[in-house]
């Protein structure tokens, strides 16, 4: 029984954890942009969706893109930063995070009402919690897990589709060869910052969609969210990399999932929680060599010379 809640719950974070993994796919395979940003849009989106539902009574899916409208300014600071002020990649993320952890921490204050900061906020009213319970008042997990599907796959399929629009083409050229971008006459520094801001307002999303599916919000929540998701990424494309009909988007989703499971049966193996992350930072270490082995031997066997060329 504590193997199957354990489960149909890492499921359920996964497909949640699935939303932040796309928006890393966009900053670090299309874009080739290791966004830390991440850490600090995830809890950025909770907030102020938390904000939305308890505090102005919104409807569950606007709260969810109020955090996506958030992420994507968090993004755009980030994109701005690299662009126009010329700093790095790297430290452009640690600012605009850093700068964040402020924010969310002083939102949290509107939430509490009573002026005086916390890090965290518990609430029912009007979030999906309804809609997770039966007229007996009786939790249905499985029901969860539809909700969050339906929800993962529309981002996925909106996703595919802006990737075959013109902007969608620029976007992922700017990641490849962005020379090509300045030569058509477009201003690349334009669609990094588009990128981010939309890779930044899917990890928000995801962190206001944690807060409903949780009724908690947590201004630590962020924490680690880098790691998970690029594991999330490098699973999902690695697992089917030499597959020709699973399209990225799909991969990481079920990358997510796989990740996500994979920490739940931890807290099976450790349920104090004492060597959680240890057990986590080895794991992302495995993928990252695994994935490291397979780039070399994809090259190798380019460098074999076909038998004609001998």
């Amino acid at each position: 029984m504590l193997f199957l809640n354990t489960t149909i719950y890492g499921i359920q974070l996964g497909l949640c954890y699935a939303v932040v993994a796309l928006g890393m796919y966009i900053a670090y395979s299309v874009l080739d942009f290791p966004d830390l940003t991440t850490d600090g849009s995830f809890p950025l989106g909770g907030v102020v969706g938390t904000i939305l539902i308890y505090k102005l009574s919104f409807h569950p899916i606007l709260a969810l893109i109020g955090g996506f409208i958030s992420g994507m300014a968090a993004g755009a600071v980030t994109g701005i930063l690299h662009v126009k002020c010329g700093i790095s990649k790297l430290l452009s993320g640690i600012i605009t995070m850093t700068a964040l952890l402020s924010v969310t921490l002083a939102l949290t204050t509107v939430l509490t009402g009573t002026g005086f900061t916390t890090t965290n906020f518990s609430y029912t009213a009007n979030s999906f919690y309804g809609l997770f319970n039966n007229k007996n008042g009786v939790y249905n997990s499985f029901a969860v897990i539809g909700i969050l599907f339906l929800i993962v796959i529309i981002i996925k399929f909106l996703l595919d589709f802006y990737f075959k629009t013109k902007s969608g083409f620029m976007l992922m050229a700017t990641g490849n060869n962005e020379t090509l971008i300045t030569y058509l006459g477009k201003d690349s520094g334009f669609y990094k910052i588009l990128g981010l801001a939309i890779a930044n307002g899917l990890t928000a999303l995801s962190g206001a969609l944690y807060a409903q599916l949780t009724m908690n919000y947590d201004n630590t929540s962020g924490t680690g969210k880098v790691v998970l998701s690029l594991a999330s990424v490098i699973i999902g494309l690695a697992l089917f990399s030499k597959s020709k009909f699973i399209k990225p988007t799909t991969a990481v989703i079920v990358g997510a999932i796989i990740y996500s499971l994979c920490l739940n049966y931890f807290t099976i193996i450790d349920p104090n929680g004492t060597y959680l992350k240890i057990m986590n930072a080895a794991m992302f270490a495995i993928i990252l060599i695994i994935n490291n082995r397979l780039k070399t031997k994809k090259v190798k066997k380019a460098d074999i010379p076909l038998k004609s060329e001998v």
